[in-house]
């Protein structure tokens, strides 16, 4: 039996990047999977290259930051399958620049999609968890939300704050028999890694940089992190809630 046989799993943000490889790992794993994106057009393709493979999909559109677009997407979801057993919170934006010339409408964005938007989850999601007596919650969040980049303030502080919100869940509602639990992987080939390159005087010079302060000497392709979410929704990690698993190839381990 595959390792999500029978699981109905929503993951936020899976048009693209890590969102999308874990999207089709779920479902190589046997999970029928809501690939929500606030770009439908991005979600089909996913649902597209899941179900020329033989995976059940289905394409959700909203923006995770309005909650009533995100409970349609959810009451959607439902009605294709009468349960949801995982939530990856994993939806995200990132704006850079110093944290003194950081305007308001860029942080209330950055708040809004990755903080906001992984508390709406949770609250349209939980009931739904408990009603049915089990269920887990992960989060997608960062090294940022341990460590900092000077030019990641904001984006940081909402990657420790899904943290948080991930622990408060594990402790809330482990006696429903829901599990919470976070990844925080390193640089990964992603669209918002992509545009922090851009972001460099140099990007190519910059990539290169990066690349050596990692001990295995490269960023994390996005299907590694995605295979360490489905190992963490799967019965493999029964007993994992609360906890924040580093996916960094490394990286924080390095004293300077």
């Amino acid at each position: 039996m595959k390792r999500l046989e029978g699981r109905v799993a929503l993951i936020t943000g899976a048009g693209s990047g890590i969102g999308a490889a874990t999207a089709q790992v779920f479902a190589e794993s046997g999970a029928a999977v809501g690939v929500l994106d606030v770009d439908p057009g991005k979600a089909r393709e996913v649902v597209s290259r899941i179900e020329a493979l033989g995976g059940q999909a289905v394409a959700l559109a909203a923006d995770v930051s309005a909650f009533d677009q995100f409970d349609a997407a959810v009451q959607h979801l439902l009605r294709r399958y009468a349960r949801v057993d995982v939530l990856v919170n994993n939806a995200a934006v990132q704006i850079m620049g110093p944290l003194h010339a950081f305007g308001d409408e860029d942080f209330d964005r950055v708040i809004a999609v990755n903080l906001k938007g992984s508390f709406n989850g949770c609250r349209i999601v939980l009931p739904v968890l408990m009603q049915q007596g089990h269920g887990v919650i992960l989060f997608t969040s960062s090294v940022l939300g341990l460590v900092a980049d000077p030019d990641l303030a904001v984006y940081g502080a909402t990657k420790a704050g899904m943290i948080a919100l991930m622990r408060s869940v594990a402790l809330a509602y482990g006696s429903h028999g829901i599990r919470a639990a976070a990844v925080c992987p390193g640089d990964v080939e992603t669209p918002l890694v992509a545009e922090y390159f851009r972001f460099q005087p140099d990007p190519e010079a910059a990539r290169q940089a990066v690349s050596r302060h990692y001990p295995l000497g490269r960023i994390a392709q996005p299907t590694e992190v995605a295979k360490v979410l489905a190992f963490l929704a799967s019965d493999d990690a029964s007993f994992v809630s609360g906890s924040s698993v580093i996916v960094d190839g490394g990286l924080l381990a390095n004293v300077y």
